[in-house]
């Protein structure tokens, strides 16, 4: 499809695919998205792990062959993305502000964490702009690795702190451990 409309950089073709495994395309973005992060986790070139897409899509802007082609290209295992978000899922999913005191997670090697939450000092949630915490990118052998791994993850983070008028911290942890056991369920 990028060669019929002469695209010639990195970027996400998103698709949906249904309860019957009909696959239908969503959008194409011109650009580098946080869904890139499950990509690069599954993705290998020549069977070793996939560079930096971020560097790629730059390396390309430049002038630079990509230096592989779609036949290079392979995919080993299943990513979930986990992002973690200063929300109420009860209530809607309102942004909900705050002071988080102490923030930490586990480290693997099957898990990249991106984050701008410092983990030595506190941070006040911000009203004015997205809510988000983290963004958590497992991966595992296939679905069901997959899921333990996530788990295993979201039971790891250490969020403490406060909301508006010291009231608890309201983030959405328990919603993402709840959901993990239906991903992909139909």
């Amino acid at each position: 499809m990028a060669r019929e409309v002469g695209y010639d950089s990195a970027g996400t073709w998103e698709w949906i695919v249904t309860p019957k495994g009909a696959p239908f395309l969503m959008e194409v973005n011109t650009r580098i998205q946080v869904e890139n992060g499950v990509s690069s986790a599954i993705a290998r070139v020549r069977g070793a792990p996939a560079p930096d897409l971020i560097a790629e899509q730059i390396r390309l802007a430049l002038g630079e062959p990509l230096g592989y082609g779609q036949e290079d290209i392979s995919f080993e295992g299943v990513g979930i993305e986990y992002r973690i978000v200063a929300e109420n899922p009860a209530e809607r999913f309102a942004p909900q502000p705050g002071r988080i005191e102490r923030f930490d997670f586990p480290e693997r090697p099957w898990l990249a964490v991106h984050t701008h939450v410092p983990r030595d000092q506190a941070y006040d949630v911000p009203t004015d702009f997205d809510p988000n915490l983290a963004l958590g990118i497992v991966w595992g052998r296939d679905l069901d690795e997959a899921k333990a791994r996530g788990l295993e993850f979201l039971s790891g983070v250490v969020l403490e702190g406060s909301g508006p008028g010291g009231g608890p911290l309201r983030v959405n942890l328990d919603f993402l451990r709840q959901k993990t056991a239906d991903i992909l369920r139909f």
